[in-house]
């Protein structure tokens, strides 16, 4: 978990305005959302494994994956099992068709296909937002905003987000390693296990949550923030030639994965 905070790296990921990250957030965050072809998200993939390695945060990312393991071996099982029990919805290969009990069982390429496509969605609509956690830390999301004229409150809301989310993790890491040492086996267990585990952090990591947000309240209160003062900074912020490549480039892999997922796309039933 210690690898899905900000990261302090000399990269040009890191160097990129914040706003340009931001506006690549939110661009993802559509495209994943609209896009269920598995060819279109294979090469969506291909896209983000360049950005993470020429970034310095493979390693992060790859982290990320492992993370998120438990839940898309899950979502391709449940895929799975429901398809089983329907007729083939698009024409393909069938692998098994049999009756047992008097139940009709199916197996077919577009079973495995809706689960495939579906773990590589979730992954890539987690791992955009994380992209841009792991390179732009806290009050560079602030400034970026605060210069597009956003009121500061919601500025810093929107910050404070990407400042909370680390220390949920954190938080979530700290119960996970003492259920660990009272026995209770995280990973080196079945995947179904797995699920009822990270079930079982929930509760404890609610309260958690819940008192750290107390004490950021608290902390604002103390500190009588008042987002009616004119803030000003030290450090500018400006596109440059760098943003404007990572922006083309960008263009260039949305416009490659949406003409993808129109000339290949197959409705997930």
């Amino acid at each position: 978990m210690r690898y899905l905070t900000y990261v302090d790296k000399d990269t040009f990921l890191h160097k990129l305005d914040p706003r340009t990250k931001f506006v690549f957030l939110i661009v993802m965050a559509v495209l994943t959302s609209v896009v269920k072809t598995a060819w279109a998200l294979a090469f969506l993939l291909v896209f983000f494994l360049i950005l993470w390695i020429s970034a310095g945060v493979m390693k992060e990312m790859a982290f990320l994956a492992k993370q998120l393991k438990a839940i898309m071996i899950f979502l391709l099982i449940l895929w799975f099992i429901l398809g089983m029990f329907q007729e083939p919805q698009v024409e393909g290969p069938v692998f098994l068709r049999t009756e047992v009990l008097g139940i009709k069982i199916c197996i077919d390429w577009y079973d495995i296909y809706k689960g495939f496509a579906s773990a590589l969605r979730l992954y890539l609509m987690v791992s955009s937002f994380f992209t841009v956690l792991i390179s732009t830390n806290f009050s560079e999301i602030i400034l970026g905003l605060s210069k597009w004229h956003f009121p500061y409150s919601l500025s810093y809301g929107i910050g404070l987000v990407f400042q909370v989310i680390p220390i949920v993790i954190s938080e979530l890491n700290t119960i996970m390693e003492a259920e660990s040492s009272r026995g209770l086996e995280i990973e080196q267990c079945k995947w179904t296990t797995k699920i009822k585990n990270y079930l079982i952090f929930a509760v404890p990591l609610f309260f958690r949550v819940l008192n750290k947000g107390h004490a950021i309240s608290l902390g604002m209160h103390y500190y009588k923030l008042n987002f009616n003062v004119k803030r000003t900074s030290y450090k500018t912020i400006k596109p440059t030639v760098r943003d404007l490549i990572f922006a083309l480039v960008t263009l260039v892999a949305v416009a490659g994965t949406i003409v993808l997922h129109v000339l290949f796309y197959i409705p997930l039933i």
